[in-house]
């Protein structure tokens, strides 16, 4: 069995600690014996799921008192770490590359692997930086693995920085259609009225998410017909989202759920889930809740748009208010029986292509096995004109 040590920041319930609770058995499956390394300040709320289900976690912060500099103890016990017999580091990271892949090579471990997990679009001295870090990673012979075309397209337009296209996956025999006594049931638990037209939205709240666009694209339909908006994600301090709702004469519409630990009771009470974002490395909520049968309405953006394009019936909209409102609408005229046979099409699309086995064995071809460097691509060949 051969041993990966998967390098994160604070092991939070998305992203890519949620593709590790769906594929414990996958990597192993392919001979693959995985632990985590959670570099942040805390390990995060997810750490104990994460051992809950197989894995090894280890927390080494990776921050001292001085902004760019690691803790000398950090360098200590990662180079140790390293040392106790790994076949793979796989990064995930944004802060730990230049720092955590040398210690690596030094340690003797014959594959390093870094994964930008969004379009990072640094400029000025950020962005030099950015892009001396990725090619001293890659003379150390580490590889990239990029999540999405536009994550791919983002690290060679800004860093020249190659890489091959990975797919993050998600929990396909978890994130299905519901039944009509499923959905039932789902939006009872939630005192939902039945002639309303229910939204959701899933993630943290931070300005990339859009979700201020998205409340006023809401006040905008709210006297055409009534509508309940599901947010679930943890808010930022004071609860900036809470008084826009509030002043738009939102507060009876929108219900903040926080942080929750499974969302599908919220996809599957929804009529539409939103996803306005404006920018992603790949929108796994939106994934997940095409898989959920639910309708999606995603913006025109890098990391949303791949979602987008895996689907038939998927509407994309700009980032602003008026666009959004647009296509919210499109649904909402949209008859109940259509959009369901639609999203149940486009679930059975997103199931097939975003699994754990097609995600964990791409990763393993391509960044661990695969011996020849990845060379830069032509850049007809995958950089849009």
């Amino acid at each position: 069995m051969k041993r990966v040590l998967h390098v994160m920041d604070s092991l939070e319930r998305s992203g890519m600690e949620t593709m590790l609770l769906s594929s414990y058995a996958e990597w192993r499956r392919l001979g693959y014996e995985c632990d985590v390394l959670a570099t942040a300040r805390s390990e995060g709320p997810a750490a104990e799921l994460i051992r809950a289900c197989g894995y090894a976690v280890f927390h080494i912060p990776f921050r001292s008192g001085h902004r760019f500099l690691p803790r000398m103890s950090f360098v200590r016990e990662v180079y140790s770490l390293c040392r106790s017999g790994y076949d793979v580091v796989h990064i995930h990271s944004e802060s730990a590359p230049l720092v955590v892949a040398p210690l690596a090579k030094l340690a003797g471990v014959p594959r390093i692997a870094v994964t930008p997990h969004n379009a990072f679009k640094f400029d000025g001295f950020l962005k030099a930086r950015k892009r001396y870090e990725r090619g001293f990673v890659r003379s150390l012979g580490g590889r990239y693995g990029m999540v999405s075309d536009g994550v791919r397209t983002c690290e060679w337009d800004r860093f020249r920085n190659p890489g091959v296209r990975t797919w993050n996956w998600i929990d396909v025999t978890h994130f299905r259609p519901a039944t009509p006594e499923e959905r039932a049931a789902a939006r009872r638990s939630f005192d939902l009225p039945e002639d309303a037209f229910v939204t959701s939205s899933v993630g943290n709240c931070n300005s990339a998410k859009n979700h201020t666009a998205m409340l006023r694209a809401l006040a905008r339909l709210g006297s055409e017909r009534q509508l309940i908006h599901l947010h679930v994600g943890r808010e930022e301090a004071n609860f900036p989202e809470r008084a826009t709702a509030a002043e738009l004469g939102l507060a009876h519409v929108v219900k903040f759920a926080g942080s929750q630990l499974d969302p599908l009771p919220y996809l599957w009470a929804s009529d539409a889930f939103l996803m306005p974002s404006l920018v992603e490395g790949l929108g796994l909520s939106a994934i997940e809740a095409v898989a959920a049968g639910v309708p999606l309405l995603c913006s025109n953006v890098e990391g949303l748009s791949d979602v987008a394009a895996e689907t038939h019936w998927t509407v994309v909209t700009g980032t602003d208010e008026e666009t959004i409102a647009e296509g919210l609408r499109m649904l909402m005229a949209t008859p109940a029986t259509v959009r369901a046979g639609r999203a149940r099409e486009d679930s059975g699309r997103v199931r097939q292509r975003f699994s754990a086995r097609s995600g964990v064995q791409t990763i393993v071809r391509e960044l661990y096995e695969r011996d020849t460097h990845v060379l830069p691509v032509q850049q007809e060949s995958w950089i849009p004109l």
